[in-house]
Formats: C-alpha cells, structure tokens, sequence
C-alpha cells in the first residue's frame, strides 16, 4: 500500500515506435512489433504493465508506430496510445517528443524491448528525483548504450562512450520529475531540428545530465535483458523470464 500511495501521481511512458527487425533475420516475414515478443504465454508488454501497476502507476501512454493495431489489442484499455506515423524514419528521441502535451506528473520512461525483475522497477519507481537504471557489470559491446557517472550522477550516455570511462550500461529505464522532462523535451526538439530525428533518448538525456542531476541505480546482479537479436530473446525465454516468473495476467 505505501508504495501505492508513493507513485499515484506518477505516470509512465512506453517507447515502442518501431519494429524490431533485427529479431528476425528473414526481412520478407511479417514479424510482430518488438513489445509482443512470445515469454511463455505472455508478452514482454503485458509484463512492463504489469510491473507498471504493481508500483501503483496506472496512467501509462505507449507511443505505438509499427504493429501499432496489434500493440493496441494487447494493451487493451490499460494505457493511451500516441502514434508515431514517422517510426520508420525515427527513433526513440522522436518518440518521446511526441508526448510532450500528455505528461502532467513525475515519469517513468522505459525502452519496450527491456524484460526486467520487478525489484528493478520498484527501485527506479521509488527513487528521489531523476534517476535511471545501469548495471555496472555490463556495457564492453558495441551495441550497449555505456554510462559514465561521477560522484554517482551520469556523466555521459553514448554506444561510443570509450571503455575505460565506461561504467556500466544503460538498462533502458528512467525516472524524471516534470522540470527535469521539460529539459529533456526542450534538448530533445533542439536536436530533431538539427537532423536528428534517427537518434536515441540518450542523446538528449546525457545533454541534461550536464545541468540537471540525474542518479545512477545500480541494479546489478538482478536478472534483466533487452531485447535486440534472436540470441536475446533466447536467453529472455529460457536464462531471464525463469527468474521472474509467476506474474499475475491482466485484468
């Protein structure tokens, strides 16, 4: 109940615009969008909801683009859905944009392609101010979005951060007061007008850590996966989604 009666007022955005071409390696197969990936009878969606409710947030948006009548059928009447009729020109920093006008409160924001222990949420969810998950016992791969922090407040965010300022890698999950949001939308539109509409959140989220504290949660050790190659969603079906199992369906 208390954490209930801590996170009423906050809300949380979804990021789940584009396809997830890079699970299947057939291009010609209609694959479905990324939150939809099959988890033993659920799907990666209906998890985050689950969790989202669970921390006492009810108020989510999810900013649909591909697959965006099926997203719709899984989500059902739990969230509001903003469509982002650019996503295949876009990319995460476009979407968040987008939902600029539907944000009233303190927000979670969180990549659809993130499966995570619900201790992982509680943790961004109750955290004082602006924050963010990382796991310092990860981000030496290409593809991991590394993190810099100091004095345990990020310093930079960016895939080609140098490995020996890294120190961990972005989970893919955030938490922000509104004033600090209103930056993010204010960089983020800042930097789609300059050309960059393909570019990540991160972009814009390490342009505020510069001004704006946001701390780092270290969650290593609990079990937590993205979602980008079918070795991924292996490891998500068969080493991850055990550990975390036995969640309760929708309502």
């Amino acid at each position: 109940m208390r954490l209930e009666l801590e996170t009423r007022k906050m809300q949380a955005i979804i990021l789940a615009a584009g396809c997830g071409s890079r699970l299947n390696s057939n291009d010609h197969v209609d694959i479905p969008p990324k939150c939809l990936v099959d988890l033993h009878g659920h799907t990666l969606l209906q998890h985050q909801i689950i969790e989202l409710h669970r921390a006492g947030i009810y108020q989510i948006c999810i900013v649909v683009g591909y697959g965006a009548k099926k997203v719709m059928e899984v989500a059902g009447s739990c969230a509001s859905l903003i469509f982002n009729d650019c996503w295949a020109e876009t990319n995460s920093l476009y979407s968040l944009c987008l939902c600029h006008d539907w944000v009233t409160e303190p927000v979670i924001v969180m990549n659809c392609d993130v499966l995570a222990h619900r201790e992982v949420f509680h943790r961004v969810v109750t955290s004082p101010g602006n924050a963010f998950a990382f796991d310092s016992t990860s981000g030496m791969d290409s593809e991991h979005m590394k993190v810099e922090l100091e004095e345990g407040r990020l310093k930079a965010m960016s895939k080609q951060l140098p490995i020996h300022r890294t120190m961990g890698e972005n989970v893919g999950m955030f938490r922000f007061e509104i004033n600090a949001l209103e930056y993010l939308f204010k960089e983020g539109k800042a930097l789609i007008q300059s050309g960059g509409r393909k570019m990540w959140m991160a972009a814009a989220v390490e342009r505020i850590a510069q001004y704006v504290p946001i701390r780092g949660i270290d969650i290593a050790g609990l079990p937590w996966i993205e979602i980008d190659f079918p070795s991924d969603l292996r490891a998500a079906q068969e080493e991850i989604w055990p550990k975390i199992c036995n969640v309760p369906t929708l309502p």
